[in-house]
Order: C-alpha cells, then sequence, then structure tokens
C-alpha cells in the first residue's frame, strides 16, 4: 500500500512540475512575440490588440458583410401595386422574369472586331492546309472562283458559330416588368452592400449629390436613400430607355401616377447632362457596361463617369469571369489610362483619335444613341436601357493619368478604395485561373419574386456580383490596407482556412490557428465572412516572408 501512494505522489509533483516548465516556456515564448513585434511596428498584426481594444472579436472593425437584406416595405408596396395597375398575368411574368435573368447572367461581352479577323484567319488557315481554300493566282477560271466563294462563306460561317453572338436588349414595358420582378431584388442587395461598406469605412462622407448611370429600374437610388437619406439633396438618373425611366418613377411615387416622389429633387433623363462642370460627389455605374456594344464604348464611358464624380466612383457587375473582368477593364483604366481588350490587345482610350468628343449633342445623339421602340424582349436592333452617352467636352483637369508617367498637380490621381486593398493588377487575372473575384449578398426575395424550391427550407437567396469603389486622390499613408477575405471562410476544429488578397497585390491561403497566431487573431478570423477585412494579418512576419508564403493559385 505505502509503494503505490509513493508511486502515485511521485506521479503527481512529475505533473506539477511539468505543467510549472510549460507555463514557463508559454511566458517566455508569448515575451520574444512581442518584443519581435514592437521590432516591426509597421506591420499590421502587431498590433492586433490594439486595433481590438475592448471591441469583441465578433464585431471587429475589418466585418464588412451585411446580413440579409430585405427590400423597403414602400418599394415592395409599390412594386406590388405597380403589377396590379399593368395586370401582367403572373404565370407569364415569371417565366418572363426566370428567362432574362438567366440571359443577363449568361451574357458575355460583344466579340471585337480583331477577335472575329483573328478567327477567321485560323479557320482559313486550316482550310488552306486541306486544299479547300487556294490562293488568288491559282484560282483561273471562273469556276474554281465560284468554289472559293462558297469556301470563304463557310469560313464565316464557322466563325459565328465558335464566337459569342451578342445582342442588346430592347429595354419596353414588358421587358422592365420582367427585370423588376426577376432581377431588381439582387441588384438592389448588391448595391445596398457595396455602399453599405462605404458608408462603414468612411462614416464621415456624407454625399450631397448622386449620379446613377444606367439606372434601369432606379434600385441605386433606393438603396442609396436607405443609407444616406438624410444627407442626400439631389439624384440624377440617367437610362436611355423611357420605359425604364417611366417604371422607376411609378415606382418612386409608390405605384401611383399621381403619388408623392421619395424624394422631391429626383430628375430622370435619357441622355447625359452636356456640361462636365458639374460634378456628383457619388457616381453608381450598376449592372451597366455590359450594355455598352463594345470595349473601346464601355471605356468611354467609364472615363466620362470619372470625370463626373468628384469622389467615389462605384461600378457593379454581375459575378461572372465576363463581369469581372469589365470591372478589372474599368479599374485599369482609372488607374492606368488604359484598359485590357480581350487579353493581348490594348489602346489607350485617352488618345483623342479613339474617342472624338468634338461632336455636338444633336451629333452624339444621331450617331451613339439608337432610337427606342417597343419591340420585343431580344432584338437585333442595337438598343438597352443602361447605355446613355455624354456629350461632355474633354476636360483635362479630370483624366485619369498612366501610373508610369509624372503626375501633375492639376491632375488628380486615382486609387482603389474597395474591395482591393491595393493598386497593381488583379491577381485572379494574372494566374489565368479564370475564377472571378466576387463577392455575394443574401437577400430576403420579396412576395412577387419567383423563388425556386429548396430542400434545406432557407428562403433567402444569394446575388454574386463584382465590384470596385475608386477614389480621387492618392492613397494616405494612413489609410487602412487589411487583406480581404476573398473566398468563404472554411471553419475546422481549432483552426480556420482563410483565402485572402494581400496589400502586396498577392493571394495568400492562410490557416489560422490559436496557438501560433493567438487567440484574438484567431477569433477575428473565425468570425469573419467572405468579403470582410481580416485585421492584424500578416502577424510579426515580413513583407518578403509573406510574399514567399503567398499563393497564386
Amino acid at each position: 500500500m505505502a509503494a503505490s501512494i509513493t508511486k502515485k505522489h511521485v506521479l503527481l509533483r512529475f505533473c506539477w512540475h511539468f505543467r510549472v516548465a510549460f507555463a514557463q516556456h508559454r511566458f517566455k515564448t508569448s515575451a520574444v512575440v512581442q518584443s519581435s513585434s514592437q521590432q516591426a511596428p509597421g506591420l499590421a498584426g502587431s498590433d492586433i490588440v490594439d486595433i481590438l481594444g475592448n471591441t469583441k472579436p465578433k464585431k471587429h472593425p475589418g466585418k464588412l458583410h451585411v446580413k440579409t437584406v430585405r427590400l423597403p416595405e414602400r418599394l415592395v408596396e409599390a412594386v406590388e401595386t405597380t403589377l396590379q395597375r399593368t395586370g401582367a398575368p403572373a404565370n407569364q411574368l415569371k417565366q418572363n422574369a426566370t428567362y432574362l435573368t438567366n440571359y443577363l447572367w449568361s451574357r458575355k461581352r460583344p466579340v471585337e472586331d480583331a477577335e472575329v479577323r483573328r478567327k477567321a484567319q485560323e479557320i482559313a488557315e486550316e482550310y488552306t492546309q486541306q486544299g479547300l481554300l487556294q490562293e488568288e493566282e491559282n484560282l483561273m477560271d471562273e469556276k474554281a472562283r465560284i468554289q472559293q466563294k462558297k469556301v470563304e462563306r463557310k469560313v464565316m460561317k464557322k466563325v459565328q458559330q465558335q464566337l459569342y453572338h451578342w445582342q442588346p436588349v430592347t429595354w419596353n414595358q414588358a421587358t422592365g416588368l420582367a427585370y423588376l420582378v426577376g432581377k431588381a431584388p439582387g441588384v438592389y442587395a448588391a448595391t445596398y452592400r457595396v455602399l453599405a461598406e462605404l458608408s462603414k469605412r468612411e462614416p464621415k462622407f456624407r454625399p450631397m449629390t448622386l449620379m446613377d448611370y444606367g439606372s434601369g429600374a432606379g434600385m441605386t437610388v433606393w438603396a442609396a436613400h436607405t443609407i444616406w437619406g438624410h444627407w442626400l439633396r439631389e439624384y440624377s438618373c440617367f437610362d436611355t430607355s423611357s420605359s425604364m425611366n417611366d417604371l422607376a418613377e411609378l415606382l418612386l411615387r409608390g405605384g401611383e401616377e399621381n403619388g408623392k416622389l421619395l424624394h422631391p429633387n429626383i430628375f430622370f433623363r435619357q441622355y447625359e447632362l452636356p456640361n462636365p462642370n458639374i460634378k456628383h460627389d457619388l457616381v453608381v455605374c450598376a449592372y451597366s457596361l455590359s450594355e455598352q456594344p463594345s470595349a473601346v464604348q464601355r471605356m468611354r464611358v467609364v472615363r466620362r463617369l470619372w470625370r463626373k464624380t468628384s469622389q467615389f466612383l462605384v461600378i457593379v457587375e454581375n459575378g461572372t469571369n465576363e463581369g469581372h473582368k469589365m470591372v478589372m477593364e474599368a479599374r485599369d483604366l482609372v488607374l492606368s489610362g488604359k484598359a485590357s481588350i480581350r487579353g493581348t490587345l490594348t489602346e489607350d482610350v485617352l488618345d483623342p483619335d479613339v474617342e472624338d468628343e468634338s461632336a455636338g449633342p444633336d451629333q452624339s445623339q444621331s450617331s451613339d444613341h439608337p432610337q427606342l421602340s417597343d419591340q420585343p424582349l431580344l432584338n437585333d436592333q442595337p438598343q438597352s436601357s443602361d447605355q446613355p452617352q455624354s456629350s461632355d467636352q474633354p476636360q483635362s483637369s479630370d483624366q485619369p493619368q498612366s501610373s508610369d508617367q509624372p503626375q501633375s498637380s492639376d491632375q488628380p490621381s486615382a486609387h482603389v478604395f474597395s474591395p482591393c486593398p491595393h493598386d497593381t493588377s488583379c491577381p485572379r487575372l494574372a494566374d489565368n485561373s479564370r475564377t472571378p473575384c466576387n463577392f455575394q449578398q443574401s437577400y430576403q426575395p420579396p412576395n412577387f419574386m419567383p423563388v425556386p424550391p429548396k430542400s434545406d427550407g432557407n428562403s433567402s437567396l444569394f446575388e454574386t456580383f463584382s465590384y470596385v469603389v475608386l477614389r480621387k486622390g492618392q492613397r494616405s499613408e494612413e489609410s487602412i490596407r487589411w487583406p480581404r477575405i476573398v473566398r468563404p471562410v472554411l471553419r475546422r476544429p481549432r483552426h480556420v482556412h482563410c483565402r485572402m488578397c494581400l496589400g502586396n497585390g498577392q493571394l495568400q491561403d492562410a490557416v489560422l490557428t490559436g496557438r501560433k497566431h493567438g487567440k484574438p487573431l484567431y477569433r477575428c478570423a473565425r468570425m469573419s465572412e467572405w468579403g470582410d477585412m481580416l485585421p492584424g494579418w500578416p502577424p510579426i512576419e515580413t513583407v518578403e516572408d509573406v510574399a514567399s508564403a503567398s499563393d497564386s493559385e
């Protein structure tokens, strides 16, 4: 009995000594971490405790995602009243809404002429190797030339089959109602999410004037009014479709033609103001670049919108590869003055030979703006609701300038406010992974919206979108450049996996644990969502270490 007691006491004493030694080791490790963090004060991870302060990790300052968005009750009532007034069959309206939503989601950019010529050349070379096409000097008789013409027609037919055939959408009353029922709630959710982030990160920003380019059903006005309703004094909506302008105004009047407007200073115009000196605090272009018939036209629109804003330019598109590339075109144009067109082709849109803005309002109207008419849902005529053009005169003080040119004091520079923590090229495009940089926002579908049945019983829907918020002026040294979480956070037992875009323009897969990175940072990562910023990362490591550990997929 005594021997067994002695053995038990020895075991307990050994365990006690082991616990003391382990505690001393942890104390020394924490002291080393604290001293090393003091040696690198410029890194974000060195002051995670100071960043949090008394804030709990589940409410850390990098949380930007918005919970399930609900449309304003006044908007829902206005839509229901409008649908009752039109008397459109509910089943047919839902079918049109589903078709239009799927079509807009799968839509691609228009094929450029250079790509058509390249594809035709490839097919012609293939036919030449097969002996179907001959050189001009080999065509001696009329019969051979006729056969040559037939083969050339086959080449062009094959080109049309292999390339995407872009068609503009005719925005009439029927199309507007289908858009209102199927696509408008998701557009409101995405726009509200982007503007809410801008309001949270810049609480002192209180816009007085708003310009909505390609306003459509007016979802941007509703989202901005929900956030800055007490500060906004004027809303300017531009859309080439008179039917969409009438629909948006009807909704703002509560569904009644003689109803009171949501705000007394809401103006609708089919074409952009000709005076370039009139600027707006906030310019929004939501789901409108995809309506432009060419890349040059898209870049021309972005350039004019950039001249129209005095502070922020917001661009939102579908979260597809095509939508992400259009957003990156606009981003590169504003930052460097150039935009990539379908890969290798690059064109400087600041060249006056590319864009002639000397034409007056009458000339621009006759050449750039199609005549509007009520026709079927999809038509071959070049019409769109989100394609207003400007007759602005060029203004050198607002032109974005190239990053490799010396910047002058009279030309304001630009930087990316959100979502990128850097101003370099997008790493998603550099690695050719065909993975877009997109985000999701959940929203509660209203009763008038067709909702597919779900097995999990969750009635919320998700809008996937890509966006960029550009700000005039240079990026300040005090600006927050925390990494952005670009994919859903994977929470596992005792560790969490985050996919982040870093401030040095690279992607990184990080696995965070409480023991390795500390509980505050680990809990912040565990409480974060897709689209949030992670404060305090990278911890302790130098920028070179993070760059070497980064993975560009």
